[in-house]
């Protein structure tokens, strides 16, 4: 990981840190790294731990332990704070108050708010909708297994008689060391906890959402009055659920986001890891990761292919094409030429416009095919009924040339005419970028 790509602030007060487990002392910016989902999972792991008092971290000039904590402007950046000031560092990166005292400040504001009561009494009501929650109970003392800690989640029920819920709504920032110890707490309660947001904007993502959804298996829930309406509608409390899923586009792999109402029964309660989610947004990217991966390269090679009309051997991107296609296994050509009528047949009767050639009309790239590509005409034709693309040539061919193309080749292929025959030495690059062609073209006798 080079520094230059490293999410962590210019110039850090606390410059190294000290892993208390190994006693290696790192650069800041090799921990902070540059991976936002592992790094935001990584601010839960320390945080978690701060609550433990198992520091994970500590300044090496002080030994005082450290968390990671984000200023914000155009992009998030992060940085490492000592838990406490003892005056013995010459890093300061603590302000007057505590962030106790900030956080006290903000968070008790926010509970008096029109909105907080209001979300309160939305979650309640929609909780005595559902039939499968009990024991429905609104800022009720919930006294802990340790008889030093208890809290008083907002609302608070038991799902089928077996798993207690809190329910805790975030208007405002919160602390992530406040979120790590809910945490904690419910979990070693046997306990879930959910956290419910009023709104969500993905371009404007506070940091405490951020805690939340990325530690939550990317998925945030939201209540509104038109949740309530659904839950009263469905005797089922409902929720407005996001959550993200990777999508090739343009040669790269895309966080796209998605949105659902649904009942809670539909969601995975994982009281162990304390995450609760609709789309298992971890496990469909660790089973789905190749297939993105190779998704994202086959955009790639398509967007190279169509837009960069030089195409030779000697390009060094064409080279790193044939490594990645080698790695995979897949026969690959020497030269780009060797696949020019192929992959312009295929590309342009899949995309519905002429790819590779500079013919004007996708009916005079048919014509190119069945004359001087006759090896490659099988393949295209499968592709053209695969696409569905007979009307647009139909639309084309106001001279009735290409229908009478049609019958010429269709007679040379009923008799295996040698022009005619398929080349196949290409076929797995074939089965790879177009396998909704290679499942009826490999049937064909």
């Amino acid at each position: 990981m080079s520094i230059q790509q490293s999410l962590c602030v210019d110039n850090p007060e606390i410059k190294e840190v000290i892993n208390l487990d190994s006693g290696d002392i790192s650069p800041v910016q090799a921990i902070i790294g540059s991976d936002y989902d592992r790094l935001e999972q990584f601010r839960m792991e320390l945080a978690e731990a701060n609550a433990s008092n198992k520091c994970l971290y500590a300044c090496p000039i002080c030994m005082v332990g450290v968390y990671l904590s984000c200023v914000r402007k155009d992009e998030k950046r992060f940085f490492f704070k000592h838990r406490t000031e003892n005056g013995n560092c010459p890093a300061i990166t603590r302000g007057e108050l505590t962030k106790e005292e900030i956080q006290a400040r903000k968070y008790n504001a926010a509970k008096e708010s029109r909105a907080h009561i209001r979300l309160k009494e939305i979650i309640k009501e929609s909780l005595e909708s559902d039939p499968n929650f009990s024991e429905i109970a609104v800022e009720k003392v919930w006294p802990g297994m340790d008889l030093n800690k208890w809290r008083k989640p907002d609302v608070q029920a038991l799902w089928q008689g077996t798993t207690r819920i809190a329910f805790e709504i975030q208007l405002s920032t919160t602390f992530l060391h406040v979120i790590a110890e809910r945490r904690l707490f419910y979990r070693n309660e046997g306990a879930l906890l959910c956290w419910i947001f009023k709104r969500f904007d993905e371009q404007e993502a506070r940091m405490t959402q951020d805690d939340i959804f990325y530690n939550n298996n990317r998925n945030l829930f939201l209540a509104s009055e038109e949740t309530l309406k659904a839950s009263i509608k469905n005797s089922a409390l409902m929720l407005d659920c996001h959550w993200t899923s990777s999508v090739a586009q343009e040669g790269q792999v895309q966080d796209i986001w998605q949105q659902q109402l649904a009942p809670f029964s539909e969601l995975t309660q994982d009281v162990a890891n304390q995450r609760i989610f609709l789309y298992d947004c971890e496990g469909e990217k660790a089973k789905n990761g190749q297939s993105t991966s190779d998704d994202a390269f086959k955009q790639r090679f398509f967007i190279w292919w169509r837009d960069d009309a030089r195409r030779s051997s000697d390009d060094p991107v064409w080279k790193e094409f044939s490594a990645e296609f080698q790695k995979r296994r897949i026969s690959f050509a020497k030269y780009p030429k060797e696949l020019f009528g192929l992959l312009h047949a295929l590309y342009t009767a899949r995309e519905g416009r002429v790819i590779g050639w500079s013919h004007p009309k996708f009916v005079s790239a048919a014509h190119t095919v069945s004359g001087k590509h006759k090896r490659v005409l099988r393949a295209f034709r499968v592709a053209l009924r695969v696409y569905n693309r007979g009307s647009l040539l139909e639309s084309q061919d106001h001279e009735k040339k290409w229908a009478r193309k049609v019958e010429e080749y269709k007679e040379k292929l009923r008799v295996n005419d040698p022009e005619y025959q398929r080349e196949e030495r290409f076929d797995g690059l074939i089965a790879f970028l177009f396998p909704e062609i290679w499942d009826v073209l490999k049937k064909l006798p």
